[in-house]
């Protein structure tokens, strides 16, 4: 086999042809052509000289290409052109005498002598300001910064992550990379183990190397509590799972390294990647201290929501004013309920009441996803944010604007949709809350916990230290909702599918004969659209998972055509009118994971799709559009926070084993008019006698053990 030889060229730079997070295509002169050359995206400088190292590429598409693997910064080796380059505007006050004299002392060699050491200039008679001309000049031509990114991302990081790195460790990022590459996994939020190990073995840095088994325990460690939930592992079930790898023995040095190293923490038994166990010490820390200021006097409790009574023409039930009366009495309140309950009509009256009985003070709802924020600001119309938009969150360095130094300025803070939050958010949260005098939390104790680890709402309830309201009352059900009749079955354990025969719809894939298309049509056709119907399911792959269901639905209401504009990717395509669901953060542009949009358009030429979330629009560079996926169908845990007239909900035998009762009672609760199940009844009941295992989490101990 032939070795892949590398060519080289010294071009100018003149301009960029496309430009994504990670890839670049751009044009250069050389002395006898343009040239398209393209590689890790880069900051040039325009009219700029480089000598690039790479491999010529004839691309089936683009044509004759320039790929390439490393650059630096071309400097003339030749008396006229160094002469030029000298008494050129880099260098002010440097005429073509001076630059002739110091060539004359230095050679062909003059500018990477002066590059390497400026300070060499004074063994020529310049003045002083010349003397300091050259200096500055070639400081600014040495870009250390550029340099690194590209080191980075010639070793197979993208733009957005060789700039996380280069953020942790600056100047020292390529030394620190040769001496633990791990580093780059260890203490960079958002940085793959694999591709760090891949970097690693590029630099020819040995798997048996101590600090190697070190990152390997800790991405073992970040597996198990994303998997489980659970803030800690125990430490024998830590060794059977490093049975798997050797034993224990063979980690027990890595071990003891990452302890000392500060990436790990032991409390008794219980093992902690150190950043969960500080998060839960604050959390229990800062809530424990929490004062009860900010209250009001209870006459004028109960003459204000008497007001908002009649605002309103409503009546509040008993248990919905104790709410209320919690929220102004307690530092500290927890409402819990189900959808109908009235949770966001005693958020409304809440707002009210504080804005008018604490005019000099100011009250914010936060929420974990766009939507919640959403519809809690057009039903309450108060100032709503998602929490990551609140509390300013940097995507690429993962901190947050809003922290101790900088906290948020607000008095009263109301938290909705508060099973999704998990411990790292909240005490992110809590980071920025020190001028906070009163914090309500709202949520639904029966839907499924966080997805990244911590339990929180369970912890916080059943610790007992904090006055929960339970909201009992349905009012949607007293309209005869069956929907809400199975949620509350659900709770009470009491479930009977004959019961539900109009706004249910239960068709066992053994029994009955069924048409999935033809019953949305059906949907289509008595005046629901499509942004109306939602499909729900457990799993990505199968017949009946996520990825098949969206292709079906996506052929089906919006087949591709001759003027349909589609854009390849993978084994999907994205085509416009699509349902597109946005997957990741994305605080500068205002979209949050669970958003759904509709792709308007997709521009071949500038390479970007866009995509309209409800009036906020969005562009995403070709690159990018991992980022993004169909909507049509999607899983429970991305549908949680939100809520949609008609909802499909799909049961199979190949994800038996994530069903079980919070899951089924989150996927039924996303429905307000009707609820179509579709699998067996019997995996359906089996589902719900499964009982969701309690996460392991240390902070209820930590509540009751953190002193006053």
């Amino acid at each position: 086999m032939e070795d892949n030889l590398t060519d080289l060229i010294i071009g100018e730079f003149t301009h960029t042809v496309f430009r994504s997070e990670s890839y670049m295509v751009s044009r250069f002169s050389t002395e006898d052509d343009n040239i398209t050359v393209t590689g890790p995206a880069f900051d040039y400088e325009k009219g700029q000289k480089y000598l690039l190292t790479g491999n010529y590429v004839d691309h089936p598409r683009y044509g004759f290409q320039f790929s390439i693997l490393t650059i630096e910064r071309y400097l003339p080796d030749k008396r006229d052109d160094i002469i030029s380059f000298l008494a050129g505007k880099t260098f002010k006050g440097i005429g073509k005498k001076a630059a002739e004299k110091i060539y004359d002392h230095f050679g062909d060699d003059t500018l990477q002598i002066l590059k390497d050491d400026p300070s060499k200039i004074a063994e020529t008679s310049l003045s002083e300001k010349q003397y300091q001309s050259i200096i500055d000049g070639f400081s600014s031509l040495s870009d250390p910064e550029n340099d690194t990114l590209f080191y980075l991302a010639s070793n197979g990081f993208n733009n957005l992550e060789a700039q996380k790195i280069f953020n942790r460790f600056k100047l020292a990022t390529v030394e620190v990379g040769k001496d633990n590459p791990f580093r780059f996994y260890n203490d960079v939020y958002g940085i793959s183990f694999d591709k760090v190990k891949n970097y690693a073995s590029k630099i020819e840095f040995s798997d048996q190397e101590l600090k190697y088994k070190e990152a390997f325990l800790i991405y073992l460690m970040n597996d198990y509590t994303f998997r489980t939930g659970n803030t800690y592992i125990e430490r024998d079930v830590l060794e059977s799972i490093l049975m798997n790898y050797g034993g224990m023995d063979i980690f027990l040095s890595a071990y003891e390294r990452a302890l000392g190293n500060g990436y790990l923490t032991i409390e008794e038994d219980q093992i902690y990647l150190t950043q969960d166990h500080t998060d839960e010490h604050l959390i229990a820390s800062f809530l424990k201290r929490f004062p009860d200021d900010l209250v009001l006097d209870d006459d004028l409790i109960e003459e204000n929501i008497a007001i908002c009574e009649k605002q309103l023409s409503i009546v509040y039930d008993d248990k919905q004013k104790e709410a209320i009366r919690c929220f102004f009495r307690k530092g500290i309140s927890i409402i819990i309920g189900g959808p109908g309950t009235g949770k966001t009509t005693i958020v409304k009256t809440m707002v009210s009441i504080f804005r008018e009985c604490f005019a000099f003070s100011n009250l914010i709802v936060a929420a974990p996803t766009g939507r919640a924020a959403k519809r809690i600001n057009e039903i309450c119309g108060c100032e709503s944010k998602t929490i990551h938009s609140l509390l300013k969150w940097n995507k690429e360095t993962n901190i947050f604007s809003f922290n101790e130094e900088n906290p948020l300025l607000y008095d009263a803070l109301i938290i909705d949709e508060f099973s999704m939050v998990d411990n790292s958010l909240f005490a992110s949260l809590l980071r920025a809350s020190s001028r906070i005098k009163k914090i309500c939390i709202i949520g639904d104790n029966n839907q499924l916990p966080s997805i990244r680890p911590g339990d929180l709402l369970s912890d916080l309830i059943a610790s007992e230290m904090f006055t929960c309201t339970k909201l009992e009352y349905n009012y949607r059900q007293r309209s005869g909702n069956e929907i809400i009749s199975l949620a509350n079955d659900i709770i009470r354990n009491d479930v009977d599918l004959k019961r539900y025969n109009n706004d249910i719809k239960f068709y066992d894939v053994r029994k009955d004969t069924f048409d999935l298309i033809s019953l949305i049509r059906e949907d289509l056709d008595n005046g629901f659209t499509l942004d109306d119907i939602q499909i729900l399911s457990p799993m990505y792959k199968g017949e009946w998972g996520i990825d098949n269901l969206n292709l079906l639905l996506q052929n089906t209401f919006n087949p591709g055509g001759f003027a349909k504009k589609e854009k390849k990717v993978g084994q999907f395509i994205f085509r416009v009118d699509d349902k597109i669901l946005q997957l990741k953060n994305r605080p500068n542009d205002d979209v949050y994971n669970g958003d759904i949009g509709i792709l308007e358009d997709i521009d071949e030429k500038e390479k970007c799709l866009t995509v309209d979330y409800d009036n906020t629009i969005v562009f995403y560079q070709f690159d990018d559009l991992s980022d993004i996926a169909l909507a049509y169908a999607m899983s429970v845990h991305k549908a949680q926070g939100s809520e949609y007239p008609i909802v499909y909900f799909i049961i199979n035998r190949n994800n038996i084993r994530m069903l079980n009762r919070k899951l089924i009672y989150t996927a039924i609760s996303r429905a307000k008019n009707k609820l179509v199940i579709i699998g067996e009844s019997s995996l359906f009941m089996n589902g719900l006698a499964n009982l969701l295992k309690k996460r392991q989490t240390g902070l209820m101990e930590k509540l009751e053990n953190e002193t006053d």
